[in-house]
């Protein structure tokens, strides 16, 4: 998400670092996941944490605003999560 909010330009060499960092976490901790959970289950994690990690991103780093229409999405996910986990 970052990258294509910079698709204009160049990021800094930090912020290449941190993307490659964080690529390269998230792909041992799903790794680790996946050795002891259902893949399904892991999977819905994966996709709530992004759905959180780029909309906190986006509101506090490229100032963005949500319609409460977003704003329940983004709720109806954590609940989705939260249901496939119990």
């Amino acid at each position: 998400m970052v990258a294509m909010k910079y698709w204009w330009s160049v990021p800094t060499p930090g912020l290449t670092a941190l993307i490659v960092v964080t690529l390269l976490s998230a792909g041992a901790f799903e790794l680790v996941a996946l050795q002891n959970e259902r893949l399904g289950l892991i999977y819905v994690g994966i996709l709530s944490a992004e759905v959180v990690i780029i909309g906190a991103a986006s509101l506090l780093h490229f100032n963005e605003a949500y319609s409460a229409r977003e704003t329940a999405g983004i709720g109806l996910v954590l609940l989705g999560t939260a249901i496939a986990w119990t």
